[in-house]
């Protein structure tokens, strides 16, 4: 560490754009939060960030003195595993500004780079998995990913003896069958901006949407299969058949599988209770959980689930998976309800019931709003990572 500043960080990263997902939201949340705190920041990542195609941004972008963000060109790339060749040679010459290096890309070229830059230089590496240290349930590249971990992924391991932060407390076992040690794994949950996210007035958007003679529930998330849209729909099917004054409204971007919920939605013939906003910016999205009387999550695979705090800040109840991240997010019962998301049937019962009981509906989004403003923050998060990274160093 120099004078000057606290710690030098290089963060890695295959993708930095807003419409990547939840580990990019979490990520510059608590880089915004640390560089607050006078951590000195630098982003190493790809610069094509189209799904395919070689779509460019710019190499530099400075987002204050002390945080930068550096885009490599990745014209070669194999599935999502994008190669940067001009990456070796700079983060070999500019290690020297680097203290400690910090994935939020596991399995990526980036963090391989990375990794062996951090080997040579001799640099403490720490590893956000953000979920993926799972072999995913439905991916087509499983075996490639069992090839890597057993490989490259091993050898990572062992060189560098990593530090892993695992953001919900379900996802330490796995992370330990990865043969990681408890003390090389270390809590730190996620937050919500309470600044941004909280109650406001959506009647504007109620009248755009002509939703006053409505009862509404709302999905915030990628539109893609692992995230249980298709689920949505046909849970949405069996409410319309008992009570017509219902919309579902979908809000996030498509990841290929917008084709297939419109589908479902054809052969149900749901086509006017379903609204699809697209991609909503962080700023206006508290006014759509506010529009909704309540949320809907029903990710087959979630290590933790922004949606569900961002919704709970917004004092809105939830049902979201009964696994990993959201049933610890979620009090059964209290805050809203987890979910299996098999017997459907019983569920849309169980939705009907809430959508006619507005008292209840109330009752829990306030005590979800109490949970998640006690519990989950980017400012705590961010002091915990800074903790980590003292702790690290100083025991290096």
């Amino acid at each position: 560490m120099s004078a000057g500043y606290l710690i030098r960080l290089g963060v890695l990263h295959n993708f930095f754009t807003g419409r990547c997902g939840g580990s990019y939201i979490a990520t510059t949340e608590i880089l915004s939060q640390l560089e607050k705190m006078g951590v000195n920041i630098s982003v190493f990542t790809t610069s094509a960030i189209a799904q395919t195609g070689r779509r460019r941004t710019v190499f530099l972008e400075k987002r204050s003195d002390n945080y930068v963000i550096y885009r490599f060109n990745s014209f070669l790339k194999f599935r999502e595993y994008r190669v940067s060749f001009k990456m070796i040679p700079f983060l070999l010459k500019d290690s020297h500004n680097i203290d400690i290096f910090h994935s939020n890309a596991m399995r990526s070229y980036q963090e391989d780079i990375g990794s062996l830059v951090s080997f040579i230089k001799n640099k403490p590496f720490i590893i956000t998995t953000h979920g993926v240290i799972a072999i995913n349930w439905d991916y087509s590249d499983k075996i490639p990913k069992m090839i890597y971990d057993k490989s490259l992924g091993y050898l990572k391991r062992k060189l560098l003896n990593p530090h892993f932060i695992a953001v919900a407390k379900s996802e330490i076992p796995i992370i330990k069958k990865y043969g990681i040690d408890d003390d090389h794994i270390h809590y730190i949950p996620l937050g919500v901006d309470t600044g941004i996210f909280k109650p406001v007035d959506s009647s504007d958007l109620r009248k755009k949407y002509n939703l006053d003679s409505f009862d509404t529930i709302l999905y915030v998330g990628r539109i893609a299969k692992g995230k249980g849209v298709d689920t949505l729909i046909k849970v949405l099917n069996l409410i319309v058949k008992k009570r017509q004054n219902v919309k579902v409204i979908i809000v996030g971007d498509d990841s290929g599988y917008l084709p297939v919920v419109k589908t479902l939605i054809q052969k149900y013939k749901l086509t006017k209770h379903v609204i699809f906003p697209g991609y909503i910016s962080k700023n206006e999205l508290p006014k759509y959980y506010c529009l909704a009387d309540l949320c809907i999550y029903p990710s087959r695979q979630e290590i933790f689930g922004l949606t569900l705090v961002e919704a709970g800040a917004c004092g809105k109840p939830v049902i979201g998976s009964d696994i990993m991240g959201p049933s610890e997010i979620i009090v059964d019962g209290k805050t809203g309800y987890t979910s299996d998301f098999q017997n459907l049937n019983e569920l849309s019962d169980q939705i009907l019931e809430l959508l006619n009981d507005k008292e209840e509906l109330i009752k829990m989004g306030r005590k979800g709003q109490e949970r998640v403003t006690s519990k989950y923050s980017w400012k705590k998060a961010a002091e915990s990572h800074l903790n980590l990274y003292k702790m690290v160093l100083n025991s290096k």
